[in-house]
Protein backbone atom coordinates (compact mmCIF):
# COMPACT_ATOMS: atom_id res chain seq x y z
CA UNK A 1 0.00 0.00 0.00
CA UNK A 2 1.32 3.73 -0.61
CA UNK A 3 0.50 6.63 0.89
CA UNK A 4 0.12 10.25 -0.46
CA UNK A 5 2.54 12.68 0.86
CA UNK A 6 0.13 15.33 0.26
CA UNK A 7 -2.25 14.39 2.72
CA UNK A 8 0.59 14.18 5.11
CA UNK A 9 1.50 17.05 7.62
CA UNK A 10 2.99 15.43 10.54
CA UNK A 11 5.51 13.10 10.76
CA UNK A 12 5.80 11.37 14.65
CA UNK A 13 8.83 9.50 15.07
CA UNK A 14 9.93 7.03 18.16
CA UNK A 15 13.23 7.79 19.13
CA UNK A 16 15.36 4.06 20.16
CA UNK A 17 15.07 2.10 17.53
CA UNK A 18 13.90 4.13 15.12
CA UNK A 19 16.06 7.02 14.67
CA UNK A 20 18.88 5.83 17.03
CA UNK A 21 19.70 2.73 18.96
CA UNK A 22 21.65 3.54 22.36
CA UNK A 23 23.94 6.76 21.54
CA UNK A 24 24.72 5.57 17.57
CA UNK A 25 22.34 7.22 15.21
CA UNK A 26 20.59 5.20 12.35
CA UNK A 27 21.90 5.87 8.83
CA UNK A 28 19.45 7.89 6.85
CA UNK A 29 17.95 9.30 9.92
CA UNK A 30 19.58 12.92 9.58
CA UNK A 31 18.62 13.45 5.57
CA UNK A 32 15.17 11.77 6.43
CA UNK A 33 14.52 14.30 9.26
CA UNK A 34 16.32 17.61 7.10
CA UNK A 35 14.43 16.78 4.28
CA UNK A 36 10.75 16.51 6.13
CA UNK A 37 11.57 19.92 7.86
CA UNK A 38 12.75 21.34 4.47
CA UNK A 39 9.08 20.43 3.30
CA UNK A 40 7.34 22.22 5.89
CA UNK A 41 6.04 19.29 7.56
CA UNK A 42 6.15 19.28 11.28
CA UNK A 43 8.08 16.51 13.20
CA UNK A 44 7.71 15.06 16.55
CA UNK A 45 9.48 12.70 18.57
CA UNK A 46 7.42 10.47 20.62
CA UNK A 47 9.26 8.27 23.42
CA UNK A 48 8.27 5.53 25.72
CA UNK A 49 11.18 6.63 28.00
CA UNK A 50 10.83 6.32 31.66
CA UNK A 51 14.24 7.84 32.39
CA UNK A 52 15.18 10.57 30.23
CA UNK A 53 13.77 14.48 29.96
CA UNK A 54 12.66 16.28 26.81
CA UNK A 55 15.92 18.42 27.37
CA UNK A 56 18.80 15.64 27.88
CA UNK A 57 17.04 14.35 24.52
CA UNK A 58 17.52 17.10 22.81
CA UNK A 59 21.12 17.39 23.97
CA UNK A 60 21.37 13.77 22.67
CA UNK A 61 19.70 14.48 19.16
CA UNK A 62 22.34 17.78 19.02
CA UNK A 63 25.08 15.70 19.20
CA UNK A 64 23.90 13.90 16.47
CA UNK A 65 23.24 16.84 15.04
CA UNK A 66 19.95 16.84 14.71
CA UNK A 67 17.99 20.11 15.76
CA UNK A 68 14.94 20.06 17.79
CA UNK A 69 13.20 22.40 20.18
CA UNK A 70 12.00 20.51 23.60
CA UNK A 71 8.26 21.27 22.90
CA UNK A 72 8.12 18.35 19.74
CA UNK A 73 10.00 15.88 22.04
CA UNK A 74 7.22 14.33 23.92
CA UNK A 75 8.30 11.92 26.40
CA UNK A 76 6.16 9.55 28.36
CA UNK A 77 7.51 10.40 31.88
CA UNK A 78 6.98 13.81 31.52
CA UNK A 79 3.49 13.12 30.63
CA UNK A 80 2.64 11.34 33.70
CA UNK A 81 1.97 13.90 35.68
CA UNK A 82 -1.06 15.75 33.62
CA UNK A 83 -2.19 11.87 32.92
CA UNK A 84 -3.23 11.61 36.40
CA UNK A 85 -4.73 15.05 36.98
CA UNK A 86 -6.89 14.36 33.86
CA UNK A 87 -7.89 10.68 34.82
CA UNK A 88 -7.82 10.86 38.78
CA UNK A 89 -7.53 14.75 39.70
CA UNK A 90 -4.36 15.75 42.56
CA UNK A 91 -4.09 12.43 43.88
CA UNK A 92 -1.37 10.63 46.30
CA UNK A 93 1.56 9.10 44.43
CA UNK A 94 4.45 6.30 45.36
CA UNK A 95 6.43 6.32 42.48
CA UNK A 96 9.32 4.06 41.73
CA UNK A 97 11.22 5.31 39.08
CA UNK A 98 13.98 8.21 38.32
CA UNK A 99 13.79 11.60 39.47
CA UNK A 100 12.86 12.89 36.35
CA UNK A 101 9.60 10.78 36.62
CA UNK A 102 9.08 11.90 40.44
CA UNK A 103 9.64 15.78 39.19
CA UNK A 104 6.97 15.52 36.50
CA UNK A 105 4.38 14.35 38.99
CA UNK A 106 5.19 16.90 41.58
CA UNK A 107 5.06 19.51 39.17
CA UNK A 108 1.32 18.54 38.30
CA UNK A 109 0.49 19.73 41.87
CA UNK A 110 0.37 16.14 43.57
CA UNK A 111 1.58 14.71 46.35
CA UNK A 112 4.67 12.49 46.50
CA UNK A 113 4.26 9.59 49.53
CA UNK A 114 7.58 8.22 50.23
CA UNK A 115 8.27 4.52 49.19
CA UNK A 116 8.68 2.51 52.42
CA UNK A 117 6.18 4.54 54.45
CA UNK A 118 3.25 2.57 55.63
CA UNK A 119 0.76 5.45 53.66
CA UNK A 120 -1.95 4.57 51.87
CA UNK A 121 -1.44 6.14 48.11
CA UNK A 122 -3.96 6.78 45.95
CA UNK A 123 -2.01 5.85 43.17
CA UNK A 124 1.43 3.56 42.39
CA UNK A 125 3.57 4.65 39.17
CA UNK A 126 5.66 2.36 37.93
CA UNK A 127 8.56 3.43 35.31
CA UNK A 128 12.08 2.03 34.43
CA UNK A 129 13.97 1.54 38.16
CA UNK A 130 17.37 0.80 37.98
CA UNK A 131 17.43 0.53 41.65
CA UNK A 132 14.52 -1.85 41.99
CA UNK A 133 14.63 -3.94 44.99
CA UNK A 134 12.79 -6.65 46.92
CA UNK A 135 11.67 -3.96 49.31
CA UNK A 136 10.32 -1.85 47.01
CA UNK A 137 8.38 -5.04 45.65
CA UNK A 138 6.57 -5.63 48.72
CA UNK A 139 6.02 -1.89 49.35
CA UNK A 140 4.73 -1.02 45.65
CA UNK A 141 2.20 -4.65 46.04
CA UNK A 142 1.28 -3.82 49.53
CA UNK A 143 -0.09 -0.26 48.18
CA UNK A 144 -2.18 -2.23 45.33
CA UNK A 145 -3.51 -4.62 47.21
CA UNK A 146 -4.79 -1.92 49.81
CA UNK A 147 -6.69 -0.30 47.33
CA UNK A 148 -3.97 2.01 44.81
CA UNK A 149 -4.52 2.41 41.62
CA UNK A 150 -1.61 0.95 39.03
CA UNK A 151 -0.08 3.79 36.54
CA UNK A 152 2.81 2.24 34.11
CA UNK A 153 4.78 4.69 32.46
CA UNK A 154 5.15 2.64 29.46
CA UNK A 155 4.22 -1.16 29.16
CA UNK A 156 7.41 -2.10 27.47
CA UNK A 157 9.36 -5.12 28.99
CA UNK A 158 12.56 -4.15 27.28
CA UNK A 159 14.38 -1.52 25.00
CA UNK A 160 17.38 -2.38 22.36
CA UNK A 161 20.76 -1.89 23.65
CA UNK A 162 23.74 -0.46 21.62
CA UNK A 163 25.16 -4.08 21.87
CA UNK A 164 21.51 -5.52 20.43
CA UNK A 165 20.90 -6.51 24.28
CA UNK A 166 17.39 -6.43 26.07
CA UNK A 167 17.57 -3.81 28.99
CA UNK A 168 14.63 -4.51 31.05
CA UNK A 169 11.85 -2.04 31.01
CA UNK A 170 8.70 -0.66 33.16
CA UNK A 171 6.88 -3.33 31.61
CA UNK A 172 9.43 -6.30 33.62
CA UNK A 173 8.21 -4.73 36.50
CA UNK A 174 4.81 -4.48 36.18
CA UNK A 175 5.21 -8.74 35.34
CA UNK A 176 6.60 -9.12 38.50
CA UNK A 177 4.20 -7.10 40.41
CA UNK A 178 1.04 -8.59 39.06
CA UNK A 179 2.29 -11.75 39.69
CA UNK A 180 2.06 -10.80 43.14
CA UNK A 181 -1.20 -9.53 43.56
CA UNK A 182 -2.95 -11.46 41.45
CA UNK A 183 -2.84 -9.74 38.40
CA UNK A 184 -3.74 -5.59 39.00
CA UNK A 185 -5.37 -3.76 36.17
CA UNK A 186 -2.43 -1.39 34.62
CA UNK A 187 -2.87 1.81 32.49
CA UNK A 188 -0.24 3.31 30.52
CA UNK A 189 0.56 6.86 30.12
CA UNK A 190 2.87 6.53 26.61
CA UNK A 191 2.00 4.20 23.42
CA UNK A 192 0.24 2.88 23.06
CA UNK A 193 -2.14 4.77 25.12
CA UNK A 194 -4.33 7.44 22.96
CA UNK A 195 -3.25 10.18 25.72
CA UNK A 196 0.68 10.72 24.13
CA UNK A 197 -1.08 10.70 20.70
CA UNK A 198 -3.77 13.31 22.14
CA UNK A 199 -0.85 15.65 23.16
CA UNK A 200 0.58 15.93 20.10
CA UNK A 201 -2.74 16.05 18.17
CA UNK A 202 -3.81 18.83 20.70
CA UNK A 203 -0.23 20.56 20.30
CA UNK A 204 0.29 20.49 16.44
CA UNK A 205 -3.31 20.92 15.52
CA UNK A 206 -3.41 18.40 12.87
CA UNK A 207 -6.34 15.63 12.48
CA UNK A 208 -4.85 11.88 13.08
CA UNK A 209 -5.90 11.30 9.50
CA UNK A 210 -3.08 13.61 8.51
CA UNK A 211 -0.71 12.44 10.84
CA UNK A 212 2.38 9.23 10.02
CA UNK A 213 3.81 7.14 13.38
CA UNK A 214 7.30 6.18 12.52
CA UNK A 215 8.52 3.03 14.38
CA UNK A 216 10.04 -0.09 15.17
CA UNK A 217 7.50 -1.59 18.46
CA UNK A 218 4.66 -3.25 16.97
CA UNK A 219 3.05 -3.43 20.15
CA UNK A 220 3.86 0.31 21.20
CA UNK A 221 4.16 2.07 18.15
CA UNK A 222 2.32 0.83 14.80
CA UNK A 223 -0.27 -0.44 18.32
CA UNK A 224 -0.65 3.00 19.35
CA UNK A 225 -0.75 5.01 15.86
CA UNK A 226 -3.06 2.54 14.27
CA UNK A 227 -5.81 3.19 17.08
CA UNK A 228 -5.50 6.92 17.48
CA UNK A 229 -6.42 6.79 13.52
CA UNK A 230 -3.18 7.50 12.24
CA UNK A 231 -1.31 6.05 9.37
CA UNK A 232 1.85 3.96 10.52
CA UNK A 233 5.76 3.29 9.18
CA UNK A 234 7.21 -0.04 10.38
CA UNK A 235 10.72 -0.25 11.00
CA UNK A 236 11.06 -4.11 10.87
CA UNK A 237 14.59 -4.78 11.20
CA UNK A 238 14.53 -8.33 9.71
CA UNK A 239 11.22 -8.99 12.02
CA UNK A 240 8.56 -10.35 11.09
CA UNK A 241 5.02 -8.33 11.78
CA UNK A 242 3.36 -10.23 14.97
CA UNK A 243 -0.12 -11.61 13.69
CA UNK A 244 -1.93 -11.28 17.19
CA UNK A 245 -2.26 -7.49 16.83
CA UNK A 246 -4.87 -8.05 13.83
CA UNK A 247 -3.57 -5.59 11.69
CA UNK A 248 -0.90 -4.47 9.80
CA UNK A 249 1.31 -1.31 8.89
CA UNK A 250 0.63 0.38 6.01
CA UNK A 251 4.27 0.47 4.97
CA UNK A 252 7.26 -1.95 6.10
CA UNK A 253 10.74 -0.95 5.54
CA UNK A 254 13.91 -3.00 7.09
CA UNK A 255 15.36 0.36 8.24
CA UNK A 256 15.16 4.11 8.56
CA UNK A 257 17.24 4.46 5.52
CA UNK A 258 14.57 2.63 3.31
CA UNK A 259 11.98 5.53 3.62
CA UNK A 260 14.09 8.66 2.42
CA UNK A 261 14.53 7.61 -1.41
CA UNK A 262 10.83 6.21 -1.61
CA UNK A 263 9.47 9.78 0.39
CA UNK A 264 11.51 11.51 -2.55
CA UNK A 265 10.09 9.55 -5.25
CA UNK A 266 6.68 10.04 -3.89
CA UNK A 267 6.27 5.86 -3.78
CA UNK A 268 5.92 5.61 -0.02
CA UNK A 269 4.49 8.80 1.70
Amino acid sequence: MTLNMANCSTFIFDLDGTVYSGNRLYPGAQKLLQFLCHKKNQIFFLSNNSTDTAETIRKKLMGMNITVHDSHILVAAELAGDYLLEKYGRVRVKTFGTLALEHSIKAAGHMILPVGRREQSDVVVIGRDPFFTYEKLYDCTRSLIEGAKLVAVNPDKYHPGEDGSRVPETGALISAIQAVTGGSEVESVGKPSYFSFKKIFEQSSAEPESCIMIGDNPYTDIKGGYLAGMRTVWISHGQTFPLDLGFKPDVTVSCIDELLPSISLGEVI
